[in-house]
């Protein structure tokens, strides 16, 4: 099982996007993927539910609010339409909850407590965490129980790349309390080959990241207003229009992660 957050501290750059289709795009190619959705808008949520009043009954903070040793994940799963991809919903409780939670244990490990007794996860190939753009208790709980992290960045953006920075850095601070943790890879998103300045500036991310040895993925996901149409109508973009760019992207960068990791197993076993 692998477990991945997908996260930048500027809103806007697609983490919610990448989580969702990359899980369907998983789940497509056979994977048992399970969605946290740890980010209080629940965007997450409203696109993979079938009924979005689930997210009432069972939810991410839920699960958090049990007293010790009672709350678990597995209770508050539901099922998307995607029969190989299932989600723990979220909703706008989980800001009263960091905020109950500052200098508590809970703060920052409140996600592991729930993970590390809950067997009925290993099911999974994939955990995917969509996070927001902040760091509080959501983002640090996510990172500590995380082996990778996956960075967005919209090509043209230069905040994203300054909040990137600044990702990086809470990466590097969090290690001290989960060695497993690696970043996966830089997104670069909502890029478009047609317009010069977005070819120039991909070329400079490409070549300002492979001399710090950080891995960018070889796919990027393009500009397609079909994303845009699958949000309004709360669908993946594999449900909307399995042929469209953004569909034929994400499509692409599950198979990249897939063969990543496959690659870096092969490894371990060679060492």
């Amino acid at each position: 099982m692998h477990i991945i957050t997908i996260g930048n501290l500027k809103g806007g750059v697609g983490k919610t996007t990448t989580t969702v289709n990359l899980a369907d795009g998983l789940g497509r190619n056979g994977n048992r993927v399970l969605v946290i959705d740890a980010d209080p808008q629940g965007n997450c949520s409203s696109i993979l539910l079938t009924d979005i009043h689930e997210r009432e009954e069972r939810s991410l903070v839920r699960a958090l609010e049990a007293p010790a040793g009672e709350g678990n994940l597995t209770s508050m799963i539901c099922r998307s339409s995607n029969d190989r991809v299932d989600l723990v919903p979220n909703n706008f409780e989980c800001i009263l909850w960091e905020r109950h939670v500052v200098n508590t244990s809970d703060a920052t490990f409140g996600f592991h407590r729930l993970l590390k007794n809950d067997r009925d996860l290993e099911k999974y190939d994939y955990i995917l965490i969509d996070t927001p753009p902040n760091i509080g208790a959501m983002l640090t709980n996510a990172l500590i129980i995380s082996d990778y992290s996956i960075v967005p960045v919209p090509v043209p953006d230069q905040f994203a790349l300054d909040s990137l920075a600044i990702f990086l850095r809470v990466m590097q601070n969090t290690r001290n309390q989960n060695q497993r943790l690696r970043l996966l890879g830089i997104l670069l998103t909502k890029h478009d080959d047609r317009v010069p300045l977005y070819v120039s500036n991909r070329e400079k991310i490409l070549q300002f990241f492979a001399a710090k040895g950080a891995n960018v993925f070889r796919t990027s996901v393009r500009l397609d207003v079909a994303i845009d149409k699958a949000h309004m109508k709360h669908q993946t973009i594999f449900e909307l229009d399995p042929d469209s760019i953004g569909a034929l992207d994400h499509e692409s960068l599950a198979r990249e992660i897939v063969e990543i990791l496959h690659n870096e197993q092969s490894r371990r076993k060679r060492n």
